[in-house]
């Protein structure tokens, strides 16, 4: 059996299975959550155009830049977003209290990480901002300037998109 679909003035058939498991899907999303009223089929719709628009915010440019490296591996964006984190806070920041708060990795492995980074101007090695070390053994870790600057853009950009798609259905 087929059901017709139709969606965004284009019509298609699906197989039964595929409409079912449409079904299962959108009984699951949380579009009470969204800032404005919209019904699952609408939603269903609407969520292409927002796909499309969002879509660009996630594609890595060509070229090597800092975030494209740090967002490249799941160790990676969990160590960057700690390293980030403690940037803002001005929270000191190194290898072993990393490696603490990511104990499915190992401390090689962060270590590894962590010092690809630094070779590569992405990290630096840096006083934290609101503190002054403790230990001068202790080798605090912050985001490059340039990472910074991406990552803050990136964030910003996906809040402008977020708007311009919710003020579209408002």
């Amino acid at each position: 059996m087929e059901y017709m679909i139709v969606e965004s003035k284009r019509e298609f058939t699906v197989s039964l299975k595929d409409y079912e498991r449409e079904k299962r899907i959108n009984s699951r999303l949380n579009i009470k959550k969204l800032p404005f009223k919209i019904s699952i089929d609408n939603f269903c719709s609407r969520y292409k155009e927002m796909y499309q628009d969002l879509k660009p915010l996630f594609k890595y440019q060509d070229g090597e830049y800092p975030m494209k490296w740090c967002f490249s591996t799941s160790k990676r964006m969990k160590i960057f977003l700690i390293i980030f984190e403690a940037n803002e806070i001005g929270k000191e920041i190194y290898k072993e209290s990393i490696s603490s708060q990511l104990p499915e990795y190992s401390y090689k492995t962060i270590a590894q990480i962590i010092d690809e980074g630094i070779s590569r101007g992405f990290f630096e090695k840096l006083a934290p901002r609101n503190q002054e070390s403790r230990d001068s053994k202790i080798r605090n870790i912050r985001p490059s300037e340039e990472l910074i600057i991406e990552f803050i853009n990136w964030q910003i950009d996906l809040i402008s998109t977020y708007n311009i798609f919710q003020n579209k259905y408002k």
